[in-house]
């Protein structure tokens, strides 16, 4: 592919998603990140793009004011990256063989699902395009996709179809995110169809770790879906463990604070 038409699409993506991930655009058009990194900087020229910290958003978008109320799959990816590894890193420690693992379709499951363990027989459920995209080429671990309606924006399935066949299905281990984290209410997502889901899959599931970066804690959402005793694991960054304080000695749930300076 040319550069031009490599651009073009680019501006695409960047236009459709509102922000755009260069690691991202490396695995799609299959170049380096260096290449993309010049993509970017020469339509950040041209005033076509605004770069931003691995990637760049588009400014038209910015302009708008983007005021929605749940980002986009690409928007979140490129947030707090560095505690989402991390944090993907404490939590995948908790899979042993032969489980079968679900994953929602945050950008905290997609690093997770990076960093399987090969050699243990997994299966994992998802319903998270992403997370299927970044799977589909691991031979040891069985993956198993959701389907449903397809929400472009969030790279994911939901509705009726995806809520049947999540209900066949023996869960040990559910990991997921959300919008936001209220000490006293729990989890919650901005989208309702997600807290729905999401709740059925805890329900489904024998064992659920939250995987929540410190910028949900106060997050302002208004469909909660996990309250603080239905999980067993909350897995945070480092600043995310000063503001578990409010639970005391004995919170209902294990936390562990990850260490995002370790690789």
């Amino acid at each position: 592919m040319i550069p031009l038409e490599r651009q073009r699409r680019i501006l695409e993506n960047a236009r459709r998603e509102g922000t755009v991930r260069t690691v991202e655009l490396a695995r799609e058009f299959a170049v380096t990140e260096e290449t993309i990194r010049r993509d970017l900087d020469l339509l950040t020229r041209r005033g076509r793009l605004r770069r931003t910290h691995g990637g760049a958003v588009d400014p038209a978008a910015l302009l708008a004011g983007m005021a929605r109320t749940e980002l986009s799959h690409a928007e979140r990816g490129v947030r707090q990256l560095a505690e989402k590894q991390a944090i993907a890193r404490a939590a995948v420690t908790f899979i042993g063989p032969g489980e079968t693992i679900l994953l929602d379709a945050s950008s905290t499951a997609l690093e997770l699902a990076s960093l399987l363990p090969s050699g243990l027989s997994l299966r994992l459920v998802t319903y998270s395009l992403a997370v299927a995209e970044r799977l589909a080429a691991v031979e040891d671990v069985e993956l198993v996709q959701l389907g449903g309606t397809f929400d472009r924006r969030g790279r994911r399935f939901s509705g009726i179809l995806t809520e049947m066949g999540l209900r066949t299905l023996r869960i040990d281990r559910f990991f997921f995110s959300g919008g936001g984290f209220h000490p006293c209410q729990g989890v919650g997502e901005p989208n309702p169809d997600q807290a729905r889901l999401k709740s059925l899959m805890l329900a489904q599931a024998a064992w659920s770790c939250a995987m929540l970066d410190h910028t949900k804690f106060g997050a302002k959402t208004d469909h909660f879906f996990a309250p603080i005793d239905s999980f067993h694991v909350l897995v945070t960054d480092a600043a995310g463990a000063g503001e578990l304080r409010p639970f005391g000695k004995s919170p209902p749930f294990e936390w562990v604070a990850a260490d995002a300076g370790q690789a």
